[in-house]
């Protein structure tokens, strides 16, 4: 499944970039994540997240690993995961570029597998639930990052 979006967030490039790329800032934003682990800085970290999908509640710990950083402009990562039974794996890419002082757009796209006994509810409910999850995300990291 791809996904992809755009923000405009009302700060510099560098700051929108050092809020993105550090886990602990970030996974303040994302929901369903339970803890984060840095585990080598500015390459890998773990974290568990929690995702609902319908009435079927999965957490997945994941191991999530810069794989591209061209600071401050574009991040490439990968993150893969394990459930009960389950598996996946996220590739995503973020492009920040400067379209005026001080006001950042930011380009997001995703692509996700899931794998094993939930990839059936993922490919019905995940549209859906990925739309929410981030706008919930990107409405939390535009006031965290504009205040």
């Amino acid at each position: 499944m791809k996904f992809d979006g755009s923000v405009t967030i009302n700060a510099k490039q560098d700051t929108v970039w050092e809020f993105l790329t550090d886990p602990h800032m970030v996974s303040q934003c994302a929901p369903g994540v339970k803890e984060v682990e840095v585990v080598v800085p500015y390459k890998r970290f773990r974290t568990d997240i929690g995702v609902a999908l319908g009435a079927v509640k999965v957490s997945f710990a994941m191991d999530v690993e810069w794989i591209e950083l061209d600071v401050p402009n574009r991040a490439k990562m990968r993150a893969r995961g394990n459930a009960p039974g389950s598996a996946a794996e996220i590739e995503g890419i973020m492009t920040l570029s400067e379209v005026e002082t001080n006001v950042t757009e930011l380009h997001w796209e995703a692509n996700v597998q899931i794998m094993g006994r939930i990839a059936s509810l993922a490919m019905r409910f995940a549209p859906g639930v990925t739309k929410k999850l981030m706008g919930e995300f990107f409405d939390c990291v535009v006031s965290r990052i504009e205040k």
